[in-house]
């Protein structure tokens, strides 16, 4: 019987074995097919529901403060386009979306509904593909400016930590935070198209920006 058995044994594991090499790879080639299929390749038009107007809102600058009328200042709903995040050095550029479902990570970058739109001085939380959008932030280091420009004024934030960690992390960022904080992610490690558990954090602090007035 052993004759029998142990071959088994040795052929199961060997498929086994296999399938688990193997399994990494099938991931990457099923999520590169979704992301090149024509009914679900990433769309890059801006115009869908946008709200975004350059320089629409009058931004008045004093003694060196910039401020700009509250009541003129809009709210963007879930899906609107109404942001752009840019950090020169490292040659990012790209829309932001009210929002954070998959519809809208492939069209830019999402920004977690729960946080705040900038000069709120509260948590703003943006994310996006690490092999797209935020493909850039590979290259980020510690003191580069991050700038969002919105229809109401751009506001810039000094990048002063990043961090790796599990995509379950409840330590990630806090909306309790009591100062305007931008936090950016993406899947870790860049450049992957398989699903992975860890993500790629980056924090900045406002250092500029118009200042809300009645």
């Amino acid at each position: 019987m052993a004759y029998i058995y142990v071959p088994l044994f040795f052929s199961f594991l060997a498929y086994g074995v296999t399938y688990l090499m193997a399994s990494d790879v099938i991931d990457m080639a099923v999520n590169l097919v979704s992301l090149i299929s024509a009914d679900k390749a990433p769309d890059f038009s801006n115009e869908n529901n946008s709200i975004f107007v350059k320089d629409a809102v009058e931004v008045v600058e004093e003694d060196g403060v910039q401020t700009v009328k509250r009541a003129d200042v809009g709210m963007a709903d879930y899906g609107d386009l109404y942001a752009y995040v840019r950090c020169t050095r490292i040659a990012l550029d790209a829309p932001v979306y009210y929002g954070d479902d998959d519809a809208i990570l492939k069209k830019g970058v999402g920004q977690d509904f729960a946080s705040s739109q900038p000069g709120f001085g509260r948590l703003i939380v943006l994310c996006a593909h690490n092999n797209m959008y935020f493909n850039a932030l590979k290259n980020i280091e510690i003191g580069d400016i991050v700038e969002i420009e919105t229809s109401y004024g751009t506001y810039s934030y000094e990048i002063k930590e990043t961090k790796i960690l599990n995509e379950n992390d409840s330590s990630a960022f806090d909306y309790a935070i009591d100062h305007e904080q931008l936090v950016m992610y993406t899947c870790y490690p860049f450049d992957m198209l398989a699903h992975t558990p860890n993500r790629f954090f980056v924090y900045a602090d406002l250092i500029s920006g118009p200042v809300f007035v009645d």
